[in-house]
């Protein structure tokens, strides 16, 4: 069995190969630049998972073909069972014209995984292929990916390899019935029948509790993630942000989608291995699409309000992300029309409401030098 990825990042080399090769796959990377060179000098990826108390080391085989050689790449996808892209969701129409070349040679139906952070990622690729296939690109089954584990670091070692750094978590969820036959064999990759409630549980949960301790870290000093998580006072928010975010699952898909309390414990424990080095800026950046109206604080926090839940916390964390970008500072009259522009949510819903208003204490606490979290109680209604 072949398996080919597009993109040689943290995810391509920490998740989708490593899981593929544990599987019994041939893994094949299309990557380029320094990266393509030293995977195609040491012919494997060494990849570090660890819990912060226990770590594995291993090395993954891979077979590398640099994204410069487009024959060999289109070969590569053309023979492959399985192909995964991994080059983030705003590089997909990037790799849509190989993609497409590689898959119109393919002699049998091909599955392609879009192991990207974007609900859509997969309506995006068969879109752009149609455009490029025609009815051809039927033939082929096209889904997103829902990764539990998360990827900290991407490093060259001093003997030349390259090392992935990632938590121990290895869940894949994908969307089953966008699947053909024959559907990709792969260890702990589980396919659902829906998959935007299990993208959404997500980001509702780990993600929505990722940003709150890296926007509340940042203000409060922190540079280091898992030292912002060990903040009782942060570690509050974060536990509160993922519980209404699973409130609001709750009331939209059930407890089996929502899952338990006891959850989002063992999520805040894995956001204090100390072990990942994860910094509150590479957790927090790009706040601006983060700060969307269906993204980890904004689109959580609505789903709360449509479950009848208060989101103070999500929206006291997407306040603390106005914050820390220091272009988007307004007057405090002009709150709540900065935050609508930016989340895409009516000025007069309550979600922009409670984030211009906690927006407008932490800038003032900040101005003080005191940047401390504790505000005063919300009292907008529902």
């Amino acid at each position: 069995m072949r398996a080919t990825i597009i993109g040689a990042g943290r995810i391509a080399l920490g998740l989708a190969a490593e899981r593929f090769h544990r599987s019994g796959y041939e893994v094949t990377v299309l990557g380029r630049g320094s990266v393509s060179a030293a995977l195609r000098l040491c012919r494997a990826v060494e990849v570090e998972l660890t819990d912060g108390w226990e770590t594995e080391r291993f090395l993954v085989p891979v077979r590398t073909v640099d994204l410069a050689d487009r024959i060999t790449a289109v070969k590569a996808i053309a023979s492959a069972d399985v192909v995964g892209t991994a080059v983030g969701a705003r590089m997909l129409p990037a790799v849509l014209d190989l993609l497409a070349e590689g898959l119109k040679r393919a002699a049998l139906p091909v599955n392609v995984i879009a192991f990207e952070n974007h609900e859509n990622a997969a309506r995006i690729i068969r879109k752009g292929l149609r455009m490029r296939l025609g009815p051809g690109v039927d033939r082929h089954g096209f889904t997103g990916a829902v990764i539990a584990r998360a990827v900290a670091h991407r490093v060259f070692t001093e003997d030349g390899h390259v090392r992935v750094v990632g938590d121990l978590p290895s869940e894949v969820v994908i969307d089953g019935p966008a699947l053909v036959d024959p559907v990709p064999l792969v260890q702990d990759f589980t396919p659902v029948d829906d998959f935007r409630a299990y993208y959404r549980r997500k980001l509702y949960r780990f993600s929505a509790g990722h940003a709150t301790t890296a926007y509340l870290g940042k203000l409060k000093g922190y540079r280091y993630l898992h030292a912002a998580a060990m903040d009782p006072e942060i570690a509050e928010a974060v536990l509160g942000a993922m519980e209404e975010g699973r409130q609001g699952l709750a009331a939209r898909y059930g407890k089996e989608v929502s899952g338990t309390s006891e959850d989002l414990e063992a999520i805040l424990c894995r956001f204090r291995n100390a072990v990942l080095g994860d910094t509150v800026d590479r957790v927090g950046r790009d706040a601006l699409r983060k700060l969307g109206r269906g993204e980890r604080l904004v689109g959580a926090a609505r789903l709360a309000v449509k479950g009848q839940v208060l989101p103070i916390h999500l929206t006291r964390a997407a306040a603390a992300a106005f914050v820390s970008e220091s272009n988007l500072l307004v007057s405090r009259e002009r709150m709540s029309a900065q935050v609508s522009r930016v989340t895409g949510v009516g000025r007069r819903h309550v979600v922009t409401q409670m984030v211009a208003r906690a927006w407008g204490e932490f800038a003032q606490e900040e101005s003080t030098g005191a940047p401390f979290l504790q505000l005063p109680e919300m009292s907008l209604s529902i």
